[in-house]
C-alpha cells in the first residue's frame, strides 16, 4: 500500500519552482515559522554563503561533492561542530529496492539563492527519473531548515534519499528507540548512546520506522557495484521512537540535534562511538536520515521537512526532545 501523499500538487509546484522570485514566494507549511529568518550573506569568489547567529555561524556551501551546512560553530564554547572535511545536511545517495539511483554529490545541479534561502535543484536523469529541490533555511536563534521535495517520474519500490551529516569525532551519538511494551501498554522509548560492540563492529547502525523500512538495508540496495567504491553494510536493528538523534560533547554540556517527520523519515542511522581510535568505524561521528522509503510511481510526489539545531544541555539532556516537540507542532500544524 503506498504512502499517502505529503503535499497538494499546488504545494509541490510551489517547492520546485526556481528563480529569485519564485523562492521568496515558497510555502513549505501553513505553521509560522518559530524564529525570525537570518539573512545569508553571499561570497562571490567561492560561491558559498556565511550565516551568524547568537549563538551559531557556519556556512552554506551549494556546490561540489559536500554541498550543505559546513563550519558550523557553536558559539558560546567555540567548538567548531561539523567535520571540517564533510558537512552536515548533505544528499548522498538515491537508492530503491536492489537498486542505485546514483549520488547527488556528483549530480549536474542549478543553484537560485534570495537574501535568506539557498535552492539546489538536481533534474532528472536516465540513472534517477525524478527531480529534487533541497531548500536550506536559517532561523533564530539556533536552527538551521532543510526541505527536500521530490517529483517522481518512475516506478521505485522503497525509494530512498541518505541525506548524512559529519561532526567532529569527539561528539557521542544518541538515540530515541522503541522499547518492548505490554499488551495495550502505551509505548515507552529509551534513550541509548550506540558504543562499539563485536556484534556489530564495522558497521553502520540504522534505526528503522518499522518493519517494512527495515528490510531496506538488506534487500540489495548496499550491494549495488555501481559505485566502484567499497560499501558499508547497514544493520537494522531496534525501531526509532523518533525520527530524532543528537551528538553531544563528552561533557554533555551542548549538543547537536537532527530530527524529521515520522511520515517522511525511513530511518535514523549513526556510527557507535569509542574512546581509542581502533575501535571506531569512522575517524568523525555521523548521523544518517533515510528520507521517504516509500512505494513509488510515475507523478508521485513527496516532501520532508528536517530541522538541525545546537542547543546546550542540561543534566537530563532534555533539551532535544523538547525542541523536536516544537518542531512537530510546527510543522504537523493543520
Amino acid at each position: 500500500m503506498k504512502a499517502p501523499r505529503l503535499t497538494s500538487r499546488r504545494q509541490f509546484l510551489q517547492t520546485m519552482a526556481l528563480g529569485a522570485g519564485c523562492l521568496s514566494g515558497l510555502r513549505w507549511t501553513a505553521a509560522e515559522p518559530v524564529g525570525g529568518l537570518v539573512e545569508l550573506k553571499r561570497d562571490a569568489a567561492t560561491g558559498t554563503f556565511a550565516f551568524e547567529t547568537a549563538q551559531f555561524s557556519g556556512v552554506i556551501q551549494p556546490e561540489g561533492a559536500y554541498h550543505g551546512v559546513t563550519q558550523l560553530t557553536d558559539k558560546r564554547t567555540g567548538r567548531v561542530l561539523t567535520d571540517t572535511r564533510y558537512s552536515a545536511l548533505n544528499l548522498y545517495r538515491l537508492f530503491s529496492a536492489n537498486l542505485g539511483m546514483g549520488t547527488p554529490r556528483d549530480m549536474p545541479r542549478t543553484v537560485k539563492a534570495t537574501a535568506t534561502a539557498v535552492e539546489i535543484r538536481w533534474p532528472a536523469s536516465e540513472a534517477h527519473q525524478g527531480e529534487i529541490a533541497a531548500r536550506y533555511e536559517v532561523r533564530q536563534p539556533n536552527l538551521v531548515d532543510l526541505t527536500v521535495a521530490l517529483r517522481c517520474r518512475g516506478t521505485y519500490a522503497g525509494y530512498e534519499v541518505l541525506l548524512p551529516s559529519y561532526f567532529d569525532k569527539t561528539l557521542v551519538p544518541h538515540v530515541y528507540l522503541k522499547r518492548r511494551s505490554k499488551a495495550n501498554a502505551p509505548p515507552e522509548a529509551d534513550l541509548v548512546a550506540p558504543m562499539v560492540n563485536d556484534v556489530f563492529r564495522g558497521g553502520v547502525l540504522m534505526f528503522p520506522r518499522d518493519a517494512h523500512t527495515a528490510r531496506h538495508c538488506v534487500d540489495g540496495r548496499w550491494s549495488r557495484s555501481e559505485y566502484k567504491m567499497p560499501t558499508a553494510p547497514f544493520f537494522p536493528l531496534r525501531h526509532y521512537a523518533h525520527p530524532l538523534a543528537f551528538l553531544a560533547d563528552p561533557q554533555k554540556q551542548m549538543a547537536v540535534v537532527l530530527m524529521s517527520q515520522t511520515r517522511a523519515c525511513a530511518g535514523v542511522s549513526c556510527r557507535y562511538h569509542a574512546e581509542k581510535d581502533e575501535d571506531r568505524m569512522t575517524t568523525y561521528s555521523a548521523v544518517d536520515l533515510s528520507l521517504f522509503g516509500d512505494d513509488l510511481v510515475p507523478g508521485d510526489e513527496r516532501t520532508a521537512r528536517v530541522r538541525l539545531a545546537v542547543t546546550p544541555l542540561d543534566e537530563a539532556m532534555s533539551q532535544p526532545m523538547k525542541l523536536y516537540e516544537a518542531f512537530v507542532a510546527e510543522v504537523e500544524k493543520p
